[in-house]
């Protein structure tokens, strides 16, 4: 019996939470089985459907013992309703707990799962029901026949064994898949769930309570519930079961077929079917569930081996080979792309792109490997090169295994495939470092207490040492004064602190010789900076050593003369300069200039002027002391250095102006030179030094420039250096300088001197050259002609003067006043030596467009005769088109009239120096007179210069000369000023005379 004491204890500990808890169940538990009486059943106070057997197994299960005591007192208060005695109440309730309890505690023991995820868990859950519920069932009989002295009839037991069982089935799971997961995941398929809720109260209406209820449709629910099962959740199917089971069960309680005729059979027909629905249901979620669950094991599965393969360094594929020879690739890890540069569907029905990137080289031989794997069903593996789509090229390593598929005949190879591009370049540098080895430098390697690990083949030709020798010793080295043990010490430090020591050493060969090595030594660190080994690798240079003193002659002496060469002698002055400054004496720097050599060079050869040097090199020598320094520049270039001379300047040059002078004298004398004798100068420039307030490049500038001083002189001179010649050289530099600006930014300007007929009638004029100098203003032609000349700027400056001209002459052509007159263009010897000055030419007049009849070139005599054969061929072939030549300056060089009369001359210029004395000279009127009759019997023109009388006019007149240029007509005028001038005469009267 349970007392107040005892309802103490069962509740005591429990929380307020639990005391709710408990409280509700109660609650549900005593509603449910008020429920449950109202389906109709042959025995009073038993139910076909008691709903409290499911709220017990689901109470128990789901919040554990503390249930128990709940469901007793529910139980308690329908049994004391239903009028049985306390104490019957009490023992029938006892046994109305005990079967859920079992029930649970069955279900706990094989790890029961309430979502019914498996098919396990519905059987476990349907034999621990029928295990609990005939406990409970079998009990309450046990009491009811103890109580009542008669057996309760057979049909008692079953009902309510029965009537638990459907219970069980129809409310707990309900109960235990009532959970938010749940409801949220309806809340996603709503409309579905609201469709399936319709249609399926819809069909229980239309089997059960319409006017065809007698038609055998009860199980087509049975179909209907494969709906929720497969495609919503258990949680829909556990409600949909507890729907049909009322609309049965009010069917029978409505006494409507199928299950309203009176009698047991029906209404345990009803419990059937309510039964085999429930259990329907609960089988068809689990098999859903369990394939739902293999499908995301299998997916799952996939994806790890997915996630492993991607990690593998390499490519997994499946690649299978049908019986009609197509191949595919059914699978392949995400690492194809990075090393087939494919995607798996471009490959999934067909693996050729695959082989067709295999580099041609390599296809016949992987092709054979490949039959023969299939042919004995072996490993596939081969090794070959894969183009990638940038035509780079990859080493790729295959390994496969096959397999024969008996249901298509077909072999699927499982394979892996790495990338081993890196390994092959590590086997071709361990075979080149293995050919390094074998070179034909002796190298060693050592641990890192310098003990000989491994000596090459070279180690040994020159050494003798054997690697037997030297296995795990020591490398031999040799002491001696200057090779001690502090040499070796620092040798070691230079290795710790660089790990590297390069230089030349001398050691010991197994015989006991000795000799010289160049030795590179490397200290090789490992990943964590610790010292492993020692590698040495050397050369024998006995050899070069035997080289050394012929390398250092080539390097710093002339190979003729023996003399120091102008490396050695810079080396020589600079240190000479460093020294000057400890003392007080002065030195002195001789450039020596042999006079007319390349006469001799050409005249007699090479041979002969090579004799010439030789025997100068040793005259300079004989001239100097041994302290002094006598070398050779190149050609025929000497210097001769002079090392303390006095402290006195003035003592000083005299004592290099004796020594200047003795060097000249000895350079005077004749050379015998094989079998003749050669007479020779010198000219020689001297420059005075002292401390170093000075650099070996001005010396040498300094001498240079007082040696053409000399040679200016006459040659065979000897001058010393006078700072003025710097000023003159820093003068003609800035010249040179100027003149380069000055043809760039157009400073030049022609000015133009009028020629004349006989009547002084305007006919042409002379363009002559003039250069407007921002700062000097007007600069004469005297000053730069010469150095442009020099320097070579006449060439370009000469074609500024005719491209100026030609457009003057276009410009002339345009005026009445001017479109008759020719102009005459100075051209100098060097522009007219160009190659493609006739292409120049031409290509200016067609340029300008203009009557190249206008255009004069005048030339000078050593300008024309200088090689006449080419000077008459370029005259010829622009005298084609019509310009014209004139000789300048005649008589003032050595014409010759032969060559003369060769040339395509159309005009000769008698020069100003013969016209300016022909009224007080007779040799100059004589001269001017043969040059006037020469022309005119030559059928040129002839035309004077420098006319500045009217006697000068008058006698060339009456000697025939019909043509007059100078001062008398018109000085040289700006283009303006000409301009004017020839408007002027256009428009004086006829015969008028010159003002």
């Amino acid at each position: 019996m349970f007392s107040a004491s005892n309802l103490r204890g069962i509740f005591s500990g429990t929380s307020r939470a639990q005391w709710l808890l408990s409280a509700m169940m109660i609650g549900l538990y005593f509603s449910s089985g008020q429920l449950g009486l109202t389906i109709p059943n042959q025995t009073p106070a038993l139910s076909l459907i008691w709903l409290p057997s499911g709220i017990a197994v689901f109470a128990i299960q789901r919040f554990g013992r503390p249930m128990i005591s709940a469901c007793f007192l529910g139980a308690m208060l329908l049994n004391l309703q239903f009028g049985h005695p306390f104490s019957s109440a009490v023992i029938l309730s006892t046994c109305s707990t005990a079967g859920p309890g079992l029930c649970c505690w069955l279900l706990r023991k094989q790890g029961f799962d309430p979502y019914f995820s498996r098919r396990r868990d519905v059987a476990g859950f349907t034999i621990g029901i029928l295990v609990g519920n005939g406990l409970s069932s079998t009990l309450g009989m046990l009491w009811l026949h103890i109580s009542l002295d008669q057996a309760p009839p057979l049909i008692s037991w079953l009902t309510w064994w029965a009537g638990d069982l459907a219970g069980t089935l129809l409310l707990a799971p309900l109960l235990w898949n009532l959970s938010r997961r749940n409801f949220q995941l309806l809340g996603e398929q709503w409309t579905e769930v609201s469709l399936f809720f319709v249609l399926f109260c819809a069909t229980n209406w239309f089997i059960f309570l319409s006017e065809y209820n007698r038609l055998p449709l009860k199980f087509v629910t049975a179909f209907l519930m494969i709906w929720p099962a497969l495609r919503l959740n258990i949680c829909v199917a556990a409600m949909a079961n507890l729907i049909a089971a009322l609309f049965a069960a009010w069917s029978a309680l409505q006494n409507l077929t199928p299950f309203g005729n009176d009698g047991a059979g029906s209404l345990f027909t009803l419990w059937g079917y309510i039964c085999i629905l429930s259990l329907i249901t609960l089988t068809t979620t689990a098999l859903q569930a369990e394939r739902v669950r293999a499908g995301k094991e299998v997916e799952e599965a996939y994806q790890r081996m997915h996630k492993i393969a991607s990690r593998l360094p390499g490519l997994i594929l499946q690649y299978r080979i049908l019986p009609d020879k197509s191949t595919s690739i059914p699978f392949a890890s995400a690492a194809i792309w990075s090393l087939l540069e494919l995607q798996h569907d471009e490959v999934r029905a067909d693996a050729m792109p695959i082989f067709q990137r295999v580099h041609p080289d390599d296809r016949e031989h992987g092709l054979q490997v490949f039959k023969d794997a299939i042919q004995q069903m072996s490993p596939w593996q081969n090794e070959f090169r894969y183009v990638r789509r940038d035509g780079s090229v990859r080493w790729l390593y295959i390994d496969g295994l096959p397999e024969k598929e008996m249901e298509t005949d077909s072999i699927l190879w499982h394979c892996f495939i790495t990338d081993i591009t890196e390994r092959k370049q590590a086997e071709s540098e361990l075979r080149i470092a293995a050919c390094t080895f074998e070179s034909q430098e002796g190298i060693f390697v050592t641990d890192a207490t310098w003990r000989i690990l491994k000596i090459n083949q070279a180690f040994t030709r020159i050494s003798g040492f054997e690697p037997a020798d030297l296995q795990g010793q020591l490398p031999p080295r040799h002491i001696s004064a200057s090779q001690s043990l502090a040499f070796f010490k620092k040798i070691q430090a230079t290795l710790d602190e660089m790990h590297y020591w390069h230089g030349e050493i001398w050691n010991i060969r197994k015989d006991g010789s000795v000799y010289p090595m160049l030795i590179t030594l490397t200290a090789i660190l490992d990943e964590r900076g610790t010292l492993t080994n020692y590698i040495g690798s050397f050369t024998d240079v006995s050899r070069n050593k035997g080289y050394e003193a012929e390398i250092r002659n080539l390097a710093f002496y002339d190979s003729l003369t023996q003399l120091p060469n102008r490396r050695l002698l810079m080396d020589r002055l600079s240190h000479l300069i460093s020294i000057s400054q400890r003392n007080q004496s002065h030195s002195a720097i001789l450039f020596i200039d042999l006079d007319n050599f390349k006469t001799l060079n050409d005249t007699r050869g090479h041979d002969a002027g090579d004799l010439l040097l030789v025997e100068t090199s040793r005259r300079l020598s004989s001239c100097v002391r041994d302290s002094d320094t006598v070398a050779r520049l190149g050609g025929d270039e000497f210097v001769v250095v002079l090392e303390e001379l006095s402290e006195q300047r003035d003592e000083a040059m005299h004592q290099a102006d004796k020594i200047a002078e003795k060097i000249r004298q000895t350079l005077s004398e004749p050379y015998q030179i094989a079998d003749f004798e050669h007479h020779g100068s010198s000219s020689i420039g001297v420059c005075m030094f002292s401390g170093s307030d000075t650099t070996v490049k001005d010396l040498f500038k300094r001498a240079d420039t007082a040696m053409y001083e000399a040679k200016t002189a006459g040659r065979n001179a000897v001058r010393f250096f006078d700072p003025a010649m710097q000023a003159i050289l820093i003068v003609r530099m800035m010249m040179e300088s100027n003149l380069r600006i000055a043809l760039s930014q157009q400073q030049f300007e022609l000015h133009y001197q009028c020629q004349v007929n006989a009547d002084r009638k305007l006919i042409g004029a002379e363009a002559l050259l003039r250069w407007r100098h921002p700062d000097r203003g007007y600069i004469s032609p005297a000053e730069f002609i010469p150095l442009a000349e020099e320097t070579g700027l006449i060439v370009a400056i000469g074609n500024w003067v005719l491209e100026t001209a030609c457009a003057q002459l276009k410009q002339w052509e345009q005026n009445a006043a001017t479109a008759h007159l020719s102009l005459a263009v100075n051209v100098s010897a060097k522009q007219f030596q160009q190659s493609d000055f006739v292409e120049l030419v031409t290509a200016m007049v067609k340029r300008h467009a203009f009557n190249p009849a206008h255009l004069k070139i005048e030339l000078t005599e050593s300008t024309i005769l200088d090689n006449v054969d080419a000077t008459t061929e370029k005259m010829s072939q622009l005298g084609k088109s019509g310009i014209g030549f004139s000789m300048d300056d005649f008589g003032t060089g050595y014409s010759s009239l032969a060559y003369l009369q060769r040339l395509p001359l159309n005009q000769l210029k008698i020069d100003q120096s013969f016209v300016r004395d022909l009224s007080e000279d007779e040799n100059d009127a004589t001269i001017v007179r043969t040059i006037i009759s020469l022309g005119i019997n030559l059928g040129l023109h002839v035309i004077a210069e420098g006319v500045e009388t009217e006697a000068q006019h008058n006698f060339l007149l009456a000697h025939h000369c019909h043509a007059f240029q100078g001062y008398l007509y018109s000085k040289p005028l700006p283009l303006h000023d000409f301009l004017l001038l020839a408007s002027q005469q256009e428009h004086r009267p006829s015969g008028a005379s010159h003002a």
